[in-house]
């Protein structure tokens, strides 16, 4: 077993040496078992709720890439050679060392302090907080550091360990996914902001049904809820019932939406506090609501040095933890009985801000989780999608629930926003992702970048729904993601970029974006140009490349690869690659299938995830069976051409071509067999 040792300021980790310079308050704590990492404790000689400590100057640093807060609900990545350029409120960094190494560095919880990283000058610093003045320490478990050959692999063999340490969260592989989260969806928030209505509901469900693709899942986002503007400033919940523009309650809206438009799933957004501001305590009594001053740290304030009044005013009218219980059973108990199926919950991590004299920001954030998470399974069967809430604490303290949103907001009216989006999700997926499953959010598929999105969405892994305007759709596109019954293909991980895109920006060096997944014994690999400029003239195509070794673990020596857009079929050994050239902000998705004696099943490639529509595949024989989740255009490779097909028992034409594959159009709905005979 490698040695692990901090001596005379140097640490090192599994053998190599990572940083010298090291402050004395920093101790090896613990070796994990079996030699995953260590945990390093953070110290200082006096008592304070936040102390800054330097762990030096990197060794043989040659890249980095971290995901750090620029403001109290959100994450973005960052990339650079420096540690100078490691921002504040960075939650993991990995570096690229030389002699083909990485080093996983990720903070920690310990009740009741929460640790960050930052650059400070040319060393690289820990950041502890409670975040609030009361609630002093002198020392905690503030990191976690693990070193290998790969960052996937270190990843995977780290997060168990980071997990069973704090132990209060679940990694995501033993959560389950909410039923919906393979239903196609629509949120009402971009169609209609905070002037949704029950009429304006109908009005949506309306418009899809007449294009023939109806969702399954909907989300009635902001603008339902009964809430006043306080003196102050502050917008905060005053009833638990719908306002005006609902009238009779939810039940009425939800009625039309199951029983005429076949909605299966109904959620309802409301903010963790109630409302953005909180409760309105006299229009509420009952749950000790009290003014909370917000109070962020100074890693958020150095990014935004109004965010503590910016958006929603700097007092809430917060339930406090004794009564946080009571507020949400009664609260989801009332909206269980208007037949809602869940809850979207967002601005979570405002919480860190509110902990003043309740023990800080970490003791805040375990209440409020243990009461949200216990009131939803106990009134919707765990359906919850966790939402502005991308704090380290959150992530490792989410003991059920699972679907989280990783990255801000689709931002139609941002044309620069559209590649950082995918860049973002993707990159958070990588190390978050081990604790929650990712949301990649909504998008609309009318929208220009439709498209661009709806590829990022069908390799992400995560439920797929759209924020449509009433008669703003793209059929085709959509048709493309969904299935007859509703359902999507979603790929069976989470979509995390490539190791070639893995410590760059592509948003900001002329590198594609790649995004993996996989499906059964194939893969998926979304390619993206993600580079924006306002001036047309500033445009420019960016060239790389896809191989199955862009897939990690994906088994095969020879693989058929099918180019969705360019409708092309290719065979291609496991080592080797193909060239790509894509246009700004534009898309490509790769199937990689490996050959299975003379044939590769691409499944249906008018399907961006056109492998995932395959259940079952085997020999009986000479004959090769395929069973499919739908009908649609079916294509394989084939070396030589069948002597006939045969769709659940019955001759079905086909078209052979050597170069093109096998072609098959199917035109029943729902699950098929395809038997190839040769």
């Amino acid at each position: 077993m490698a040695t692990s040792s901090i001596v005379k300021g140097v640490l090192t980790v599994s053998g190599t040496r990572l940083f010298s310079g090291v402050a004395d308050g920093v101790t090896l704590e613990k070796q994990a078992v079996g030699d995953e990492g260590v945990f390093l404790r953070a110290g200082q000689s006096g008592s304070t709720s936040r102390w800054v400590v330097s762990l030096g100057k990197p060794a043989g640093l040659e890249r980095f890439t971290c995901c750090h807060r620029y403001e109290p609900f959100w994450m973005k990545p960052a990339a650079g050679t420096a540690i100078s350029q490691v921002p504040a409120e960075t939650q993991v960094l990995v570096l690229e060392l030389g002699g083909g190494r990485v080093a996983l560095l990720v903070p920690l919880i310990d009740s009741p302090f929460r640790a960050s990283l930052q650059a400070k000058g040319d060393e690289l610093a820990l950041v502890v907080e409670s975040g609030d003045a009361l609630t002093p320490g002198s020392s905690a478990l503030s990191l976690f550091i693990a070193v290998g050959a790969d960052p996937y692999e270190v990843i995977a063999r780290s997060a168990p360990a980071v997990s069973a340490r704090l132990g209060r969260g679940r990694l995501r592989v033993d959560k389950p996914l909410p039923a919906f989260s393979d239903a196609f969806g629509w949120c009402t928030w971009d169609a209609f902001y905070q002037e949704v209505s029950h009429a304006k509901v109908r009005e949506g469900l309306a418009s899809f049904e007449k294009i023939g693709v109806v969702p399954r899942l909907l989300i009635l986002d902001d603008g339902w809820q009964t809430e006043r503007t306080m003196p102050t400033g502050e917008r905060r919940l005053t009833g638990f019932p719908a306002n005006a523009k609902f009238p009779g309650d939810l039940a009425p809206t939800v009625r039309m939406a199951k029983d005429e438009f076949g909605i299966e799933t109904f959620l309802v957004w409301h903010a963790v506090h109630g409302y953005w501001g909180g409760v309105d305590g006299a229009a509420l009594p009952g749950y000790e609501v009290r003014e909370q001053p917000r109070s962020y740290g100074q890693g958020i304030l150095s990014h935004g040095a109004h965010m503590n009044v910016d958006w929603w005013g700097p007092l809430v009218g917060l339930v406090p933890p004794a009564a946080i219980h009571r507020f949400y059973h009664d609260y989801h108990r009332h909206l269980r009985a208007q037949g809602v199926d869940g809850v979207k919950v967002d601005n979570q991590a405002a919480t860190e801000g509110l902990g003043f004299a309740l023990g800080g920001r970490v003791a805040l954030m375990h209440a409020y989780r243990e009461a949200l998470e216990g009131s939803v399974n106990v009134h919707f069967d765990g359906n919850l999608i966790n939402c502005m809430s991308c704090a380290n604490e959150m992530f490792y303290s989410a003991a059920s629930s699972t679907l989280t949103r990783t990255s801000t907001d689709f931002w139609p009216n941002l044309p620069a926003s559209h590649g950082g989006h995918l860049y973002t999700n993707a990159q958070v997926s990588a190390w978050f992702g081990e604790f929650t499953h990712p949301d990649w959010d909504m998008f609309q598929s009318g929208h220009p970048m439709g498209a661009y999105h709806a590829a990022g969405r069908a390799v992400s892994g995560c439920p797929v729904y759209v924020s449509d305007k009433p008669g703003s759709h793209d059929a085709a596109l959509l048709r493309k993601l969904v299935l007859s019954d509703g359902t999507v293909l979603r790929a069976l991980d989470i979509g995390r970029p490539t190791l070639d895109c893995f410590f760059h920006d592509p948003t900001r060096e002329d590198v594609l974006l790649k995004i993996f997944n996989r499906n059964l014994e194939s893969g998926v690999v979304a390619a993206f140009n993600a580079r924006y400029h306002a001036d047309e003239k500033e445009r420019k195509a960016i060239a790389g490349s896809v191989s199955p070794s862009d897939v990690p673990g994906l088994e095969g020596d020879r693989f058929a690869v099918y180019a969705h857009h360019a409708r092309s079929l290719a065979v291609i050994r496991a080592d080797a690659s193909l060239p790509v050239t894509l246009p700004e902000l534009a898309a490509e998705v790769f199937t990689f299938v490996p050959i299975d004696g003379e044939i590769a099943a691409i499944g249906l490639a008018d399907k961006f995830n056109s492998a995932g529509a395959i259940i079952a595949k085997r020999w009986d024989g000479q004959d090769y069976t395929i069973t499919l989740r739908d009908g649609g255009s079916f294509v394989a490779w084939c070396k030589r051409e069948p002597t006939s097909v045969l769709v659940d028992g019955k001759q079905q034409k086909f078209a052979y071509d050597p170069a093109t594959g096998l072609r098959v159009e199917l035109k029943k709905k729902g699950e098929q067999s395809l038997r190839l005979r040769f």
